[in-house]
């Protein structure tokens, strides 16, 4: 397998850290529409390829530095994607059209990055919307739309892809197949799979006629979204039962007796239904997007958590709240909904948008780094899809190279059949207890050897162990135990 260097400083091991839970989903969205994360500008030539992929690695390193482990990166924007597709065009942000004959593809070279970091990559997918209706004051000339001129609906200046038409769950099938088939995704990530946030009487009027039946119209819509999610799910787990299936849903699911604030719930108002998606086991996990406070935050959290179903609820929350015009929150407003959401049992956090944590406004990233992301975290494991954890690493070993540690373990030869990380738990104590997550040091690591730094200011020996863990987060149990002693060197 191949060799990785991460660098790290061995007092992490000390202990003197406050425990994080061990499992937990760290997420945030990287937002590539009208560049707002990344890139800041679009290849034009060839020289720009490599411009735009460090300034994409610098963004990595600073996510895996803060102990992030999972990136949602907005792959189909609107109506157009971010990789060479033979369905739809490449987004401007990301390539000028002046440029043509480069073969360099910025979602494969995306992926790689990531997991070279330890870091999932899951594709976001915004589903339904196509754009404005003009741009520039001209009408849209995507050929998305020119395309797909019987399937696209007008509404509130936007177009979109119709949802009740049968067609269009075929068309966008076709594309959720390409990418998962060709590339290496960890998780295929869903926004905007509703109905217009104000959808006009007329939007679907004529696909209603054709298609309704004469059901409830409501509930015709909840059904359209419904079996197009159902389509997604089974066709994605057909191709590959690893990939991760989510949503990022109105952050209120339902009206709350007795909270007469909430007034836009994703059941009523834009017609989607994840707690249907959760029963009938169509997801691997749902991002509500909770971007409010107080009593729009706290007890919708509770809200989603009874319609869980035994999979994963992962609380989205709006950093982009804290920006001067879109409500200038504290800082603390944001950590409370952490805590809030940690101690009410959620399985992680996502964070919109990448930009507010890479410039660290006003100091988020050092404060949810420093209180709540101080240690590494595993990710869930997803047991409803297999929960047989893989081989146990052996034979660790640890040898001390240029005032550096590196440690190095081998896989039995079965396991070389299968996509498998390792992660490195480390303690002064023996045994180590891989129960504390103060102990886990690494994971995600994408080869069977690891080099450490050495501080020699510490004069102590440490205690290391392996784990394996599989592309459904299985870990395996641990190996052997291997020790290493700072100074002088011991083995």
């Amino acid at each position: 397998m191949k060799q990785f260097l991460f660098l790290l400083l061995l007092f992490v091991c000390s202990g003197q850290l406050r425990a994080q839970p061990k499992q937990e989903i760290r997420a945030v969205w990287l937002t590539t529409n009208h560049a707002l994360d990344w890139p800041e500008k679009p290849v034009r030539n060839s020289s720009d390829v490599a411009r735009q992929q460090e300034e994409l690695c610098n963004i990595l390193d600073a996510f895996k530095k803060a102990n992030f482990n999972v990136v949602l990166l907005q792959t189909r924007i609107r109506g157009n994607v971010i990789y060479p597709s033979l369905i739809e065009p490449r987004s401007s942000f990301i390539w000028s059209n002046t440029l043509s004959g480069s073969n360099y593809d910025p979602l494969d070279f995306a992926i790689k990055a990531c997991h070279e970091r330890g870091l999932e990559c899951h594709a976001w997918f915004v589903t339904y919307p196509l754009g404005q209706i003009k741009v520039n004051g001209k009408p849209n000339s995507s050929p998305t739309i020119s395309k797909n001129n019987a399937l696209v609906k007008k509404n509130q200046g936007e177009l979109y892809l119709d949802p009740g038409d049968p067609r269009t769950s075929q068309y966008l099938l076709s594309l959720v197949k390409e990418i998962v088939s060709r590339y290496d995704i960890d998780g295929f990530h869903l926004d905007y799979i509703r109905y217009p946030d104000k959808t006009d009487v007329s939007f679907d009027q004529s696909t209603y006629r054709l298609y309704g039946r004469g059901e409830n119209l409501g509930n015709w819509r909840r059904g359209n979204i419904n079996r197009f999610v159902y389509a997604v799910y089974d066709s994605i787990k057909a191709l590959k039962p690893w990939v991760q299936v989510s949503s990022s849903v109105i952050g209120m699911y339902e009206k709350i007796s007795g909270n007469t604030q909430a007034h836009w719930t994703a059941y009523s108002s834009v017609y989607q239904d994840p707690a249907d998606w959760l029963k009938k086991g169509k997801h691997d996990f749902i991002v509500p997007m909770m971007y409010y406070s107080d009593n729009l935050f706290f007890p919708f959290i509770n809200n989603w958590m009874e319609y869980r179903n035994d999979r994963l609820i992962v609380p989205g929350i709006g950093l982009y709240r804290m920006d001067k015009k879109e409500g200038d929150w504290a800082p603390q407003t944001v950590l409370d909904q952490i805590k809030y959401s940690r101690e009410n049992h959620t399985q992680g956090n996502a964070y919109y948008r990448a930009r507010f944590l890479l410039e660290n406004k006003k100091g988020i990233l050092d404060e949810i780094s420093a209180r709540f992301y101080s240690t590494p975290a595993l990710l869930p494991p997803l047991t409803w899809l297999d929960s047989i954890p893989p081989s146990v690493p052996f034979k660790p070993d640890a040898i001390e190279v240029d005032s550096a540690l590196v440690l190095s373990w081998e896989t039995h030869p079965e396991a070389n059949k299968e996509v498998i990380y390792y992660n490195l738990y480390c303690s002064e104590n023996f045994p180590v207890d891989t129960n504390d997550p103060n102990n886990l040091i690494a994971t995600h690591i994408p080869g069977n050897q690891i080099t450490l730094s050495i501080n020699k200011q510490i004069v102590s020996g440490y205690y290391f162990l392996i784990t394996a863990s599989d592309r459904f987060h299985n870990e395996s149990p641990a190996s052997s135990t291997v020790y290493f002693c700072t100074g002088p060197f011991e083995k």
